[in-house]
């Protein structure tokens, strides 16, 4: 599914190709439900950066610790991965990858009391803001990227994924 079309000079709109890999994430919901979340969670953060075309994979376990190891030297599944476009394709406003891995998110949803809307959007916001360029590797670039996740998550209704002890 896409949701419409993406033009470079249009730095707000949001384009989202959806391929769901592992049917297990229809579980409770339809592809145009998740669909729907996933506009409304990544439209939020494009009112605070910018826009592009993103391709969303939903998919297994197996999948993603194939991603991970052979993109990041890290051989176990994960719950999401980002892989910007280089830097041609960013500029016509492709912006790049995110997948999510159905396994690890889930068991992410119930260690972290997290509801599955609130997780989904907080992971795709995260994924989203990798591909343009936010990173957490030091204290300073955690502080930035975790509280524009966090305002973003706000203003879609969602409590705090940093915060200890607050839980959906």
């Amino acid at each position: 599914m896409t949701a419409g079309p993406m033009a470079a000079d249009t730095p707000h709109e949001l384009g989202i190709d959806l391929r769901i890999e592992d049917d297990g994430w229809l579980d409770g919901y339809s592809e145009e439900q998740l669909f729907e979340m996933a506009t409304t969670a990544l439209a939020a953060a494009v009112a605070h950066t910018r826009g592009g075309q993103v391709d969303l994979l939903l998919t297994h376990d197996d999948e993603m610790q194939t991603l991970n190891r052979d993109w990041r030297d890290k051989d176990k599944p994960t719950d999401v991965l980002s892989f910007p476009s280089d830097d041609l394709a960013f500029e016509t406003g492709f912006l790049g990858d995110i997948a999510l891995g159905r396994g690890v998110f889930l068991a992410d949803c119930r260690v972290l009391g997290r509801k599955f809307e609130a997780h989904f959007a907080h992971l795709l916001i995260h994924g989203y803001l990798h591909l343009l360029g936010f990173d957490h590797i030091d204290d300073e670039e955690a502080e930035e990227m975790e509280s524009l996740e966090t305002k973003i998550l706000a203003e879609l209704g969602y409590s705090d994924p940093y915060s200890v002890g607050d839980r959906e």
